[in-house]
């Protein structure tokens, strides 16, 4: 299959949580990025957090991690634009990374089929939207797969490959050896079905530690101390889904749902009334958030708790 496979310059489309990091990220290994977004005030403000955030580039700096000429180099590889034809015309590559709406982002890919060379491969960040739904608005659904990032994007190692009803096996060979040789990324493959293999398993568990605590048999610290010295786990699933944000978890358990029918998949009544109460997750993470469970149930995170334990002199 004929399809472009030299890349320097990508076109990262949503220039949000995820695409900020993604941008980041290809832009660190040396990528040339253009990131698109609805306005200008949007693009400021993402840059903003990019640069100056709380795991900004400039805290990288700081803590040793980039060098100053590194990070002038990292913040010059990448510039913005509100128009998705003039970043789409000139990439080797697209990464869509807007809002977790089936509608929206076939319309996105709609517009960037008309606007990419031939052969450009479409990637997408969905956690659990239907590949071939999204490639349906193509003309190029075999240049089309997702390409799921986990956050924070230009740290996490996992990426998780899946593979829609058309998507050609070549491309996604390609978005291996690409995600592991360019990106220094590790790289799982799944074909789609209803949030995909790590959505639907990271979501499950997330599902039944708040019914958990729903029920009054623990709270979240007691929880993730569960999970995280029980199971090894690095994260516990509330401190998790405090930094993915409830919200974004919300949205994904109800798809998932909405495709399953299946009851376990039923949202539980306290992620929803957090959300609606504005606890949208780690304001950290989520600026305007009142905080995440942590916040609401006045408890320290369990990476804290532990962390204190070990200037103790505890084994954990």
């Amino acid at each position: 299959m004929d399809f472009v496979k030299d890349v320097r310059s990508v076109a990262v489309v949503g220039f949000g949580l995820m695409g900020r990091d993604i941008s980041r990220l290809l832009a660190e290994r040396g990528f040339y990025v253009t990131a698109v977004d609805v306005s200008e005030e949007v693009l400021k403000k993402s840059m903003e957090v990019l640069v100056k955030g709380p795991y900004g580039i400039e805290k990288a700096v700081e803590r040793g991690k980039l060098t100053k000429e590194q990070a002038d180099q990292i913040l010059a590889r990448i510039r913005t634009t509100t128009s998705l034809e003039e970043a789409a015309k000139e990439a080797d590559l697209v990464i869509e990374a807007v809002v977790e709406d089936l509608g929206i982002k076939q319309e996105v890919f709609r517009k960037l089929d008309k606007a990419c060379r031939p052969g450009v491969v479409l990637a997408t960040n969905t956690s659990g939207l239907s590949i071939t739904a999204i490639a349906s608005a193509t003309q190029r659904p075999q240049l089309v797969l997702g390409w799921h990032f986990f956050n924070p994007a230009h740290i996490q190692p996992l990426v998780e490959i899946v593979k829609g009803l058309e998507t050609s096996d070549e491309v996604v060979e390609f978005s291996r050896s690409f995600l592991m040789e360019k990106l220094r990324k590790v790289p799982i493959v799944v074909k789609e079905g209803p949030g995909f293999a790590s959505t639907r398993l990271g979501l499950l568990l997330g599902l039944e530690a708040i019914r958990v605590v729903e029920e009054g048999i623990a709270t979240p610290l007691d929880v993730d101390l569960a999970m995280m010295l029980g199971y090894r786990h690095a994260l516990g699933p509330f401190e998790t889904g405090d930094l993915v944000g409830l919200d974004l978890r919300l949205k994904a358990i109800e798809q998932i749902y909405e495709q399953t029918k299946d009851p376990k998949w039923a949202p539980p009544r306290l992620l929803k009334q957090l959300v609606a109460a504005g606890y949208m997750g780690d304001p950290r993470i989520k600026p305007g958030s009142k905080g995440g469970f942590y916040e609401y149930f006045g408890q320290k995170k369990a990476s804290e708790f532990l962390k204190e334990l070990r200037e103790k002199g505890y084994k954990v």
